[in-house]
């Protein structure tokens, strides 16, 4: 333990460097850093059983001995269930200063949120091999590999009540991330989480921003996902709950298309002047006109006529409460394929992450 500790301080002091916080910051930061630091004795992760890797970290399987810290700093009874349990464990690959910095706001905003169901839960953290790792709750698939699946099964099988419920969940976990002042600015099909019972969890808080009062970013971060961000956040890169509302349509428009890259076939540069132009993403094959309706009203360019995320829970919870169930669903559907129309062909992949450069846009 006095090993990582001191691996722990050098961490802190590069954090510290790359963010400046206050001094009652740094104070609280290392406070309740090390108290979610979990034993080495307590944690074994299976390095041949990896469940997903990026650019800057790679996701094993792991199992945690004992009562998680996430567990024992919170007065939470739903937090109690995170005891002896299988887990996620996600390493970083490097540690120079963008994983030091993505590392500092997954921490801060997950310390923030503590618990909501439909947020991935950090259990803990340690280092291993002199790197950072930090240990989450399981879940199955990515959202966006469980549309892409639903491509080789009939239309008529697709369970639409289960997507529109995992989006009424999403939406409602955004509702509670902007609700504690937090903008996630990752928000996409391949960051959500999904559960054996279809439970939603927004992960991947890397690009995060604490203070939710339209932040401007400046210099930290140079890569961004492009294709999911709104005009002012890719012209002025100024950031809201309203450009994360921005971001939840794209994704609904990823889970409608199942799977199919936003602006297929049209350069990251050309985005901006696209959008400008009045254009948008066309409605995709699987939703119908109130379901485009709705993403579209997210889309709008003046960013206070877009609605917040609880007014979206709302209009979903309508949708999935609705007397006719999803028959309706699939009764409009028909119709709008009868008439004909539907979303623009998968010509190429995006890029998550590009870089947002004022000379390229």
């Amino acid at each position: 333990m006095k090993d990582a500790s001191k691996r722990f301080s050098f961490m802190f002091s590069t954090i510290k460097r790359q963010n400046q916080p206050s001094n009652e910051d740094n104070i609280e930061l290392k406070e309740v850093s090390d108290a979610f630091l979990i034993e080495n004795e307590k944690l074994i992760v299976y390095y041949d059983k990896p469940l997903g890797t990026g650019v800057c970290s790679a996701v094993y399987r792991g199992v945690l001995s004992g009562l998680a810290p996430l567990a024992k700093l919170s007065s939470l009874m739903e937090t109690q269930k995170f005891r002896d349990c299988d887990v996620a464990v996600k390493h970083a690959l490097h540690f120079g200063d963008h994983e030091v910095e993505q590392l500092f706001r997954e921490i801060e905003a997950l310390k923030i949120i503590e618990y909501d169901r439909n947020v991935i839960s950090m259990l803990g953290w340690r280092m291993i091999n002199d790197k950072p790792a930090i240990v989450f709750e399981l879940a199955q698939e990515d959202l966006l590999r469980y549309v892409k699946i639903q491509k080789l099964i009939d239309k008529k099988e697709i369970p639409f009540k289960t997507i529109i419920s995992i989006l009424w969940q999403i939406a409602k976990g955004m509702e509670f991330i902007s609700s504690k002042n937090i903008v996630h600015r990752d928000l996409a099909a391949r960051n959500v989480l999904l559960t054996n019972d279809f439970q939603a969890k927004i992960s991947d808080f890397g690009l995060a921003v604490i203070n939710n009062t339209d932040i401007k970013e400046t210099a930290l971060i140079k890569k961004f996902p492009v294709r999911w961000m709104s005009i002012e956040a890719i012209a002025e890169k100024l950031f809201s709950e309203k450009s994360d509302v921005w971001a939840f349509s794209v994704l609904m428009f990823e889970v409608f298309s199942l799977g199919q890259d936003p602006y297929a076939g049209i350069e990251t540069r050309q985005i901006l002047r696209f959008l400008r132009s009045g254009e948008r993403l066309s409605r995709p094959e699987l939703a119908t006109n109130g379901m485009y309706e709705m993403m579209c009203s997210c889309w709008e360019e003046n960013l206070e006529t877009r609605p917040k995320f609880e007014e979206l829970v709302v209009k979903l919870h309508d949708v999935l409460e609705s007397e006719s169930g999803y028959s309706k669903y699939y009764e409009e559907l028909e119709l709008l394929q009868e008439q004909g129309g539907s979303g623009q062909s998968n010509l190429n992949n995006s890029v998550a992450l590009e870089v947002l450069d004022d000379d390229s846009l």
